[in-house]
C-alpha cells in the first residue's frame, strides 16, 4: 500500500505503535477524545464497583476492562479507526480474531464480578451471542451490516437485562463492548 492522505502508513518506533492500534493520522483531537473516554470510563467503572463493595483488585480489574471497552467504543467509531481497520488488504480472518480475542472480556466479567465462581451460563450465552453476532454481521452484506449489527446489540441487551441479568457496578459492559466490536469494528 502506497502512502497518501487516505491511507498514511505507520510512523516508526512507539508512535507506530499507536498508529498499528488506532490507525495512521488519528488527529489530535480524536485522540484527546479517545484517551479522556478511556481515563473517564475506567475511573466510573471503579467506582461503580466500589459501590458493590468490592475491594481494590476488582476496582482495578473493573478500571482496566472499562478503559478498553469504552474507550475503544468511541476509538472504533473514529473515522480514522474504521479507515485503518476497514483498509485494503484487511480480511474476515483479522476481524474476527479482534473480535474473538474479546470474548476474554466476557469470561473476565463471568468470573470476577458475577458472584462466586464463575457463571457458566453468562460467559456461554455473551460469548456465542457475540461470536454470532460477528458471523452474522461479516456475512452480511454492506448495506445490511449496519442494522444487523444494531439488531445483535439489541439482543445482547435483552439477554443480560431479561435472561442473565445484569452485573452490578457493570451495567455498562454488554452495551458497550457489543457497540464497540459490532457497529464500532465491524462496520466498515
Amino acid at each position: 500500500m502506497t502512502f497518501d492522505t487516505y491511507h498514511p502508513q505507520p510512523r516508526d518506533g512507539v508512535l507506530g505503535a499507536w498508529d498499528r492500534f488506532v490507525g495512521p493520522g488519528m488527529r489530535r483531537d480524536e485522540t484527546a477524545l479517545v484517551l479522556g473516554t478511556s481515563v473517564i470510563g475506567a475511573g466510573l467503572a471503579a467506582w461503580g464497583i466500589a459501590e458493590t463493595g468490592a475491594g481494590l483488585w476488582l476496582m482495578l480489574l473493573a478500571a482496566v476492562i472499562a478503559f478498553d471497552v469504552i474507550g475503544g467504543a468511541v476509538c472504533n467509531a473514529t473515522e480514522t479507526t474504521k479507515r485503518w481497520y476497514h483498509r485494503p488488504g484487511t480480511t474476515l480472518r483479522d476481524h474476527a480474531s479482534f473480535v474473538g480475542l474479546h470474548v476474554l472480556h466476557i469470561l473476565l466479567v463471568a468470573w470476577a464480578f458475577r458472584g462466586e465462581g464463575v457463571d457458566l451460563a453468562y460467559a456461554a450465552v455473551m460469548s456465542a451471542c457475540l461470536i454470532l453476532a460477528m458471523a452474522a454481521v461479516l456475512f452480511s452484506p454492506r448495506y445490511l451490516k449496519l442494522p444487523v449489527a444494531v439488531t445483535f446489540c439489541l439482543i445482547a441487551i435483552g439477554l443480560v437485562l431479561y435472561v442473565l441479568g445484569p452485573t452490578p457496578g457493570l451495567e455498562w459492559f454488554v452495551p458497550a463492548l457489543f457497540l464497540k466490536l459490532l457497529i464500532g469494528h465491524l462496520v466498515p
